[in-house]
């Protein structure tokens, strides 16, 4: 049958017409009476509605919904098989039927029915026999809101989506990780950063740049609130930075071009706080200017100190002016820089951290660890205290710049950068992929194929060779070929070589024939093979940096031999060890055991590092910038180590205390393979050294006789 316009039934409560999406929207009858689906049918075209379609029990309405989901349904509840009860049911089960709108109908109005009705998951209940305007008003209602919640909901994610890319792009404008790397390669130092909005969008921002004459640049800023509005002041400032590359040599220049740039862009009561500073790393002068920032804070050394970074904000008054100020940024020590959200957030009990409580955290979070980890150590604290939304944009930055103790460290430096290790490798070989996962920051490791070794390993003054690892899973004959072309006069200084074996071999192996060359077993591991070779590095270059100091500082007269002699660090040790070597024709055997027993003195003893945290340490290229540390720290600052020498007709015999807590010194003293332990090298090289090598009380005490 037709509907005309004459027999259309208006909607009650609107004086329009639908709609066209609600006019379109799908609505799907079930009812197991085709009278009911009928009348119900033309009901909903007299009201306006064109897309009906209709089913003729419960299984059915499942299949078609399973095809086709509709945009509400008119359910009868009394059906034979399956019931309109478990009709809402199945729907409500699934997800994307489970807010579909349903409506139920049923001939029954008792209340225990209508509790059950929407205890299933009916939205909404109309009665038989059914009523056109009350069915008409009802459906129109419904739809209206599902295409409300579908619009909200439309524009939700795509606000969302949106605001996603806008914070992809806002943390595209931090340093990238190939600008961090060539930022620490230039100021020798490491870089600890963290970033946090307090909600989708922020207005805090960090970056660092090298500049010419291996200077660098680092900022931290922060534009007045968050969310869209400072997101968009944020971008405007970091575009604008890009027009001054020339001024960023000169911190104050550069702020007062950003401002003179920016005054009028930002809305009214809007501004930026900042702190721009460049680091001379060849001189160590920090020039810094302020822009009204929260004060930086530079830690590490014998104090904590801040700098002055006040200064009228970005974007006030065009004709604002900064002044440049200067520091020193010494090699072990730290910049901090910050946010003002560390200082204005409460304490536990209620008042405010400030700065002085963001400076005794500070202390507290270096005493727990290692330097360069020192502010996640600190926020970690911050975090336990502060609730998972934040009332500000965070941001944390420290420049960690690497220590140089005046001693090993500065020795085990030069200018071909750190120690280097070629590794010989065979296509093919188990271990083939060992030898790219073998770097780490206090080591560079270069892999070659045995084709193309040859220059590299016959001019290793060149490329800062301490270590060669040569893969010998191929066989005898192969790792002959590649250790032939090996510097002698590498081998000769006694330049670790490193065969890396595929097990264990069998005693009459020809492969363990090799003169002067230390055997791995590769399947314990690219960790232990790691952790192997920067040791092995690590007593190379100490020996030569302790060779050619000898070399250069030969005294005029024998030193006076007789005596106690107390010594804090590590600088003061090896010159003790290469005084008291100078009454020797060969001074270098005597120059190494003492240097490794006074070593052992400041780091075990004095400092007390573990063994085990020595290796790792080394392995990580963190040993001097934790030994500056402990130096610096209340807990270690004071300690020293001794020596008694007594000089008799054919010997020296020296006594070496520590106020350490001493060692299980008889687990390494009497094992000749002490060099391939995680710990134990210095012992099995001290012990090399000396006629006798006595350990007593806990270990914190050594008597080593040396035969003149």
């Amino acid at each position: 049958m037709t509907e005309t316009a004459q027999d259309s039934i208006p909607v009650p409560g609107r004086n329009e017409a639908l709609p066209e999406g609600v006019s379109s929207a799908h609505i799907l009858v079930v009812d197991d009476m085709p009278i009911m689906r009928k009348m119900i049918g033309m009901c909903l075209h007299r009201g306006g509605f064109a897309n009906v379609t209709y089913a003729e029990d419960g299984d059915d309405a499942l299949k078609q919904i399973a095809a086709s989901i509709p945009d509400l349904i008119i359910l009868d509840i009394n059906m034979p098989r399956l019931s309109g009860y478990d009709v809402c049911r199945q729907l409500r089960a699934d997800p994307t039927t489970s807010r579909l709108p349903i409506l139920v109908q049923s001939a029954s109005e008792t209340a225990e029915e209508r509790v059950e009705v929407f205890a299933v998951g009916a939205t909404d209940f109309v009665s038989k026999p059914i009523n056109h305007p009350e069915l008409l008003a009802r459906v129109c209602m419904h739809l209206e809101n599902r295409f409300l919640i579908r619009s909200l909901t439309d524009f939700q994610d795509r606000m969302q989506s949106e605001l996603k890319m806008a914070r992809e792009m806002q943390h595209s404008l931090l340093p990238e990780n190939d600008v961090i790397e060539t930022v620490q390669s230039v100021g020798d130092a490491s870089i600890e950063a963290f970033y946090k909005a307090s909600s989708e969008l922020g207005g805090d921002l960090w970056g660092a740049w090298p500049l010419p004459d291996d200077r660098l640049g680092i900022y931290v800023l922060d534009v007045t609130g968050h969310g869209v509005g400072a997101a968009l002041n944020t971008f405007s400032l970091h575009a604008t930075m890009a027009r001054f590359d020339d001024k960023k040599t000169d911190p104050a220049a550069f702020l007062a071009s950003l401002n003179s740039s920016l005054v009028g862009t930002f809305q009214l009561g809007r501004f930026a706080t900042m702190f721009y500073g460049v680091l001379d790393c060849k001189t160590h002068e920090l020039t810094y200017a302020g822009a009204g920032a929260p004060r930086p804070i530079i830690f590490g050394g014998s104090k904590v100190r801040t700098l002055d970074s006040s200064g009228l904000p970005i974007a006030i008054v065009k004709s604002a002016t900064y002044e440049n100020l200067t520091d020193r940024l010494e090699p072990g020590e730290s910049l901090f820089c910050y946010s003002d959200v560390l200082i204005e957030a409460e304490k536990p009990d209620g008042s405010m951290i400030g700065e002085d409580g963001l400076i005794e955290w500070l202390e507290h979070a270096l005493q727990q660890g290692e330097r360069q980890s020192t502010i996640g150590r600190l926020l970690e604290r911050f975090f336990e205290g502060q609730d998972e939304h934040l009332p500000d944009d965070l941001t944390a930055v420290a420049v960690h710049r690497v220590a140089h103790d005046n001693g090993r460290e500065g020795a085990e430096t030069n200018d071909n950068g750190p120690p280097k290790v070629v590794a010989v490798t065979t296509d093919g070989s188990p271990f083939f992929d060992y030898y790219e996962k073998l770097q780490a920051p206090g080591l560079v490791v270069e892999r070659t194929l045995l084709a193309d070794i040859e220059d590299i390993l016959r001019k290793r003054d060149h490329v800062n060779l301490s270590a060669v690892v040569i893969d010998g899973a191929a066989g005898f004959e192969t790792a002959q070929r590649k250790h032939a072309i090996i510097d002698p006069e590498f081998l000769e200084d006694g330049g670790p070589v490193i065969l890396v074996l595929d097990g264990e071999p069998d005693h009459d192996d020809p492969i363990l024939s090799f003169n002067r060359v230390k055997y791995f077993n590769g399947q314990k591991g690219v960790g232990a093979l790691r952790r192997f070779v920067a040791q092995e590095a690590d007593d190379f270059v100490r020996v030569c940096a302790l060779r050619a100091a000898l070399e250069s500082s030969a005294p005029d007269a024998p030193p006076d031999m007789n005596g106690v002699f107390r010594f804090a660090s590590r600088r003061e040790a090896q010159k003790l060890a290469m005084m008291f070597s100078q009454v020797c024709n060969d001074p270098m055997p005597l120059a190494i055991g003492l240097s490794e027993l006074f070593l052992n003195a400041i780091e075990h003893g004095c400092l007390e590092i573990g063994h085990n945290q020595k290796g790792e340490l080394i392995e990580n290229g963190e040993l001097a910038a934790e030994v500056a540390r402990r130096r610096n720290s209340k807990e270690y600052r004071d300690r020293y180590a001794s020596v008694q020498v007594q000089q008799c007709e054919n010997e020296l015999v020296f006594r070496v205390t520590d106020p350490g807590p001493g060692f299980d010194f008889a687990a390494y003293i009497g094992d000749v393979n002490g060099h391939e332990k995680k710990h134990g090298r210095g012992i099995v090289m001290a012990k090399g050294c000396f006629s006798r090598l006595v350990y007593q009380g806990n270990g914190n005490e050594v008597e080593a006789v040396f035969v003149l």
